[in-house]
C-alpha cells in the first residue's frame, strides 16, 4: 500500500529522490513510456501524486494534489544507452517500489550508482566501435576481406566521438566530421588493399564504418513512444534521428567528393544487400561476437554482462532467421521484435534486472539506421524517388519494431516498466 504522509520533510526527500531517479533513467537511455511507468511506481509507494512530462530534451515533474503542486524541471541531454547505470539504477527504483528503500535511503544508493560507475576509456571506446563496424560489415553483405577493412573505419569514428564527448561546440560537429573523414578513409583503405590483391566492396566498408553514427535505434524508439501516446517526446525523439541522418548523410557525400578528386573509389550509392539470415559459419559467429563486443562497450555495460549482451545478440538473430521462414521479409521485423521482447520481459520477471537489457542488444540486427541512411543518400545525390522509398521502408522498420514490442507487451507483460 501508498505511504501516506505529509511531513514536509518527508516530501522533500521524495522529491529529490524522484528527480534524481528520473535524471539518470534518461541518461541511460529510457524510452519515455518506460521512464514515466518506473517514476509512477516509486511515487505511489511514497505517498506522493506525480505527474511526469518527459522529453528528449527536458523532464518536468508535478508533485503533489492539484494546486497545491511541488514543481521540479531540468533541462537534460538525450540519453544513449548505458546499461551499467540502467541496470543499477533500476535495482534501486525496484527497491523503492517494493517498499524495501524509503526515499531518503533510495537517493543515498542512487549517489553511490553515479560514483561507482565510470565511462570507458577513450582506447577502449574506439575498439568498441571498430569491433562493431567489423561486425556490421558482415550483415551488409560483406565477408572476411570487408569485415578486416571496417576495422579502422570504425576506430576513427570512435576516436573522433571520443575525443568531441563533453565539449559540447565539437559534439555538434562531430557527426558530421566523422562521416565526412570516414569516407575518404574508407577509399584508402580499399585502394590498399586493392594493392594487395583484395577485391573488397568499397560501399559496404564505408557503410560499415558509419553504421554506428546512424540513429537506428533513436528511430525505434521514436516509434515506440508514438505508438504508447508519449507525442511529443517520439516526436521530437523522431526529428532528432531524421536531422541527425541528414547530417551525417551530407557529412559523407561531402568525404565523397573529396574522395573522387583524389581518385579514391566512390561509393555514394551504398545500395548494399543485407544478410541477417546468413547460414551458421565461422564468419557469422565472429561477425555476432564482434558486433556484441561492441555494443557491450558503446552501450557501457559492466565487463561481468558482456555475456548477457552476447546472448541478446544471439538471440536476436535467431529471432530474425526464424521470423523471415515464417513471415517473410515483410512481418520479419514485427515477429522478430516480438520474439525479443517477451525474452527481454521473462529476464525481467525471474532476474528483477530491465527488460531493456535484453531488447537492446538484441535488436541490434534489426535497426533501420542504414535503411535511412541510404535514402537521405538518394535525397542528397538528387535521386529522389529512390530516397523517398528507402527512407520510408526505414520507418516502416522502425514502426514493425515498435509494434512487435507492443504484441510482447500484451501476450507476455513484465511486471516492471524499464
Amino acid at each position: 500500500m501508498p505511504v501516506e504522509s505529509s511531513d514536509p520533510a518527508t516530501d522533500t526527500a521524495a522529491d529529490r529522490f524522484l528527480a534524481r531517479l528520473a535524471r539518470m533513467l534518461h541518461e541511460a537511455g529510457t524510452p519515455a513510456h518506460r521512464l514515466e511507468g518506473l517514476l509512477q511506481n516509486c511515487a505511489e509507494r511514497l505517498g506522493v501524486k506525480l505527474s511526469v512530462f518527459s522529453l528528449p530534451t527536458w523532464i518536468h515533474l508535478s508533485m503533489g494534489e492539484e494546486g497545491r503542486q511541488r514543481v521540479i524541471s531540468f533541462r537534460v541531454d538525450p540519453g544513449s544507452p548505458k546499461l551499467a547505470m540502467l541496470e543499477e539504477t533500476f535495482l534501486v527504483a525496484d527497491r523503492v517500489a517494493r517498499g524495501e528503500y524509503d526515499a531518503e535511503q533510495g537517493s543515498t544508493a542512487l549517489a553511490r550508482v553515479q560514483s561507482r560507475l565510470e565511462r570507458p576509456t577513450a582506447a577502449m571506446s574506439c575498439l568498441g566501435y571498430a569491433l562493431f563496424s567489423a561486425g556490421a560489415a558482415f550483415f551488409l553483405g560483406g565477408s572476411w576481406t570487408e569485415m578486416f577493412a571496417a576495422l579502422p573505419i570504425g576506430l576513427v569514428v570512435g576516436g573522433m566521438i571520443a575525443l568531441a564527448a563533453g565539449r559540447r561546440e565539437r559534439e555538434l560537429l562531430a557527426e558530421f566530421a566523422s562521416a565526412a573523414i570516414a569516407t575518404v578513409i574508407a577509399g584508402s583503405v580499399v585502394v590498399l588493399l586493392r594493392r594487395f590483391g583484395f577485391e573488397p566492396s568499397a560501399a559496404v566498408v564505408a557503410l560499415a564504418g558509419l553504421v554506428t553514427l546512424l540513429p537506428g535505434l533513436s528511430l525505434a524508439t521514436a516509434m515506440s513512444e508514438l505508438s504508447t501516446r508519449n507525442l511529443a517526446s517520439g516526436s521530437a525523439r523522431l526529428i532528432g534521428a531524421i536531422t541527425t541522418l541528414v547530417v551525417v548523410g551530407m557529412g559523407a557525400g561531402i568525404g565523397d567528393r573529396i574522395a573522387a578528386g583524389m581518385g579514391l573509389p566512390q561509393h555514394h550509392g551504398f545500395v548494399v544487400p543485407v544478410t541477417q539470415t546468413a547460414s551458421v559459419s565461422a564468419t557469422l559467429l565472429v561477425a555476432i561476437l564482434a558486433i556484441a563486443s561492441g555494443l557491450a562497450v558503446v552501450f557501457q555495460a559492466r565487463p561481468r554482462r558482456a555475456i548477457i549482451v552476447l546472448v541478446s545478440c544471439v538471440a536476436g538473430w535467431v529471432a530474425v532467421r526464424t521470423a523471415r521462414e515464417i513471415g517473410g521479409a515483410e512481418l520479419a521485423p514485427v515477429i522478430a521484435a516480438a520474439a525479443v521482447g517477451m525474452l527481454g520481459n521473462l529476464y525481467a520477471r525471474f532476474r528483477r534486472r530491465p527488460t531493456l537489457a535484453i531488447v537492446l542488444p538484441g535488436l541490434a540486427l534489426l535497426l533501420p539506421g542504414s535503411l535511412g541512411f541510404r535514402g537521405m543518400q538518394g535525397l542528397i545525390t538528387s535521386d529522389t524517388i529512390a530516397g523517398l522509398n528507402t527512407a520510408i521502408s526505414a520507418l516502416v522498420v522502425a514502426a514493425s519494431i515498435a509494434a512487435g514490442l507492443l504484441v510482447a507487451n500484451a501476450l507476455l507483460p513484465s511486471p516492471r516498466h524499464v
